[in-house]
């Protein structure tokens, strides 16, 4: 089974991605405070892919990305970078990063789960 970690500060948004997800198999984990990626849990999980809100507070999405492509935190993992706007420059720099798609929040479960789907394959 594939396996997703979702780090949103936003529980509401998490959580409906968290079901979109799971109704199909795959397995999902979540983490509200981007702080916490760093804590040893991420890496236990060994998830397939990563998906990483632009906009939290404490760490921003980009500085996880590149800290977790840096210190080589899931090497085979796929990123998935989401906010509520995306400007070409923050695309631009979520691909320098390493992130390998992006979502524009709210999302529709369709949408999430084809780009799921194209970066990890099903569940």
């Amino acid at each position: 089974m594939k396996k997703i970690l979702i780090v949103d500060d936003s529980v509401s948004i998490a959580n409906a991605m968290r079901r979109a997800l799971e109704s199909l198999g795959y397995e999902v984990e979540t983490l509200n405070e981007s702080a916490t990626f760093f804590d040893g849990r991420v890496t236990a999980f060994d998830p397939d892919l990563l998906i990483l809100d632009i906009n939290m507070p404490r760490f921003d999405g980009f500085y996880v990305l590149e800290m977790a492509k840096k210190i080589n935190t899931c090497p085979r993992a796929k990123f998935l970078m989401c906010s509520t706007k995306i400007f070409e420059q923050d695309l631009n720099r979520a691909r320098s990063l390493g992130a390998d798609d992006s979502l524009i929040k709210p999302f529709n479960a369709a949408e999430l789960t084809a780009k799921v789907s194209a970066l990890i394959g099903p569940p």
